[in-house]
Parts: structure tokens; sequence; C-alpha cells
């Protein structure tokens, strides 16, 4: 109930519903959970490197191969929490400690959300009832959602205003993708 109680909350939170933080519990119990969601994310997304290496090995006519799991943990666990530090710098420097907690809160339900969204789709291709360009369309909307949900969370919940919002996520966002791109090209 919870699980689905804080997933309706990203929209109260990214929309203009009252009272949004009814949806999540802001306390340092909800904050443990919402960084065991984000390592639940971890699911979704490992099942995206599936489908996209079995339609790779379909593609070109070979055998299966899957990624390697400590890799894969590595590289995106370093993605994923690069953001909580990244939000802990920004926080610090801006003197917004206080509003840290509830931003973490809310972006790591929002990422687990949109992982299960994308998750979802890829599954659905697995399965064999959905196309992969489909999928891979929801999937690259997805990460620049992201941005947008980055942008809103920084304006709605750690109270930036719209210019410093945006280039802050956009900061965000580079870091991120520049860890996912480091750990590849290694």
């Amino acid at each position: 109930m919870y699980l689905l109680r804080s997933c309706l909350g990203v929209f109260a939170v990214l929309g203009t519903w009252p009272n949004w933080e009814q949806y999540f519990d802001l306390s340092r119990k909800g904050l443990k959970l919402s960084f065991g969601v984000l390592v639940l994310s971890l699911a979704p997304l490992w099942l995206i490197a599936i489908v996209v290496q079995a339609e790779r090995a379909r593609i070109l006519e070979t055998e299966l191969s899957t990624p390697n799991v400590l890799a894969f943990v590595l590289t995106v666990g370093l993605w994923l929490f690069s953001f909580p530090a990244m939000a802990y710098l920004i926080a610090m420097i801006f003197e917004t400690l206080d509003r840290l907690r509830p931003w973490l809160i809310t972006r790591n339900w929002a990422f687990f959300s949109l992982a299960c969204v994308v998750g979802t789709a890829f599954g659905l291709v697995g399965l064999g009832v959905f196309p992969i360009k489909a999928a891979y369309g929801i999937a690259f909307a997805a990460y620049f959602g992201l941005l947008g949900i980055d942008i809103r969370l920084m304006q709605k919940v750690a109270g930036f205003n719209w210019i410093p919002a945006i280039l802050l996520a956009c900061l965000i966002v580079a870091v991120g993708l520049t860890f996912v791109l480091l750990s590849i090209n290694n």
C-alpha cells in the first residue's frame, strides 16, 4: 500500500496537487526506505539491459551474452547514487540542507516510478507483445523526463528559482551521464 501511495505521490509533487507531503514518509525512516526503493530500481534496469542484449543478439544473429552483473551494479549504482551526492553538495552550497531529505525522498520515488514504467515496456518487448522501437522511445522520453522531474523537484521541494533549478538539474544529469560514459569506456 505504501508503494502505491508513494508512486501516486510522484504525480502529486510533480503536479499541482495540494499537500503532496502526505503521500510520502518524510522522516529518517522514509529516507532509508526511499534509498531501498532506489536499490530496487536495479531490477527493472537489469530487465532493460537483458532485453537490449537479446535484441542485439537477434539482430547480429549471435548468441545472447548477458551483461556482467557486478559491472552492471557498479555502473548503474554509481549513476543512481551520483544524484544524492550532488544534491547534498548543492544543498550545502546553497544552504538548503533543511530541504534535502524531502528532495531526496521524492526524487528517489520518482526515479523508481520511471524505472518501473520503462522496465514494463521492455518486459513486454521480451514477451513479444510490444515493439522494441517503442520501448526505446519510452526509455528516451523517460531519460529526458528525468531532467524535467529534477527541475520540478528543485523548484517545488528544494525551493530553487526557475533558472538555478534548470542549470543545477542539467549539471546533475550531466554528472550522472559522465559516470555512465566513463564506466562504459573502461
